[in-house]
């Protein structure tokens, strides 16, 4: 029996206060923004980088669609509410460890990754060591937030990874989110 590790306690809700942004700019370049700016932070911490995983973007894609368009904002909205069962629909088989952030209102890659990494349990999830991949989702226009993004991590067995240098990001302001609640009640 394979022993699944599905880190539910780092799945805690993420939203910014902050206007939504004006227009959309190329999904492409937010999600290799935010695949980037998480790896920094891995490297700052001395882990390896995640490598960017297609089922892993597709799951999250979807999710995010389904944050802006159906008024949830939790991580078991819509027709398929258990991140795990999104992840194998979409054709991420063979796990054997899942972790999962979200987050609204925050208007770039640079703001919700900061967002993230200010709150414990989206921070763990970026710095946990059992994951090697991960797939970014995001929608702009959509919803009471504007802007939702999803951020799936996943690690399989036997998976072969080869990583490049990662160069740093140019350094930025990163907006600030106004309130994040990441489910501790703390």
């Amino acid at each position: 029996m394979r022993l699944l590790t599905v880190t539910f306690l780092f799945v805690s809700l993420l939203v910014a206060s902050v206007a939504p942004a004006a227009a959309a700019p190329n999904d492409i370049n937010f999600a290799a923004r935010v695949l980037d700016l998480t790896n920094v932070e891995r490297q700052k911490a001395g882990l390896p980088p995640l490598i960017m995983n297609p089922q892993l973007t597709d799951a999250a894609q979807t999710y995010s669609q389904v944050l802006a368009s159906s008024g949830c904002f939790e991580h078991t909205c819509g027709a398929v509410p258990n991140f795990a069962d999104r992840a194998t629909q979409a054709g991420y088989a063979g796990w054997n460890a899942l972790g999962e952030n979200i987050g609204a209102g925050y208007p770039s890659a640079d703001a919700v990754v900061a967002g993230w990494m200010g709150s414990d349990g989206h921070r763990a999830n970026i710095l946990s060591p059992n994951f090697t991949e991960m797939g970014i989702g995001f929608v702009a226009g959509g919803g009471a937030f504007g802007t939702y993004w999803a951020q799936e991590f996943g690690t399989r067995p036997n998976v072969s990874l080869s990583f490049a240098p990662l160069s740093s990001p140019e350094p930025q302001a990163a907006e600030q989110p106004a309130t994040a609640d990441d489910g501790s009640g703390a």
